[in-house]
């Protein structure tokens, strides 16, 4: 038998478009959103030097 879960929509929201520091991002991201989780992704640069943004992941409001 298959349980049938009603998963929580996440949503996302930038924090920093331009740099990421992984503690801040993450303390950033919990301050706003207590389900939050806070991440450094890789928005552009050169392959020798890419950038990084602050991504925040947390559960949408119902």
């Amino acid at each position: 038998m298959i349980a049938n879960v009603e998963a929580q929509k996440r949503c996302t929201e930038v924090l920093n478009p331009s740099s990421c520091l992984l503690a801040e991002c993450r303390q950033e991201c919990l301050q706003k959103y207590p389900s939050g989780v806070g991440q450094c992704v890789e928005n552009g640069g050169t392959p020798l030097q890419p950038t990084y943004e602050c991504l925040c992941v947390y559960n949408c409001p119902l």
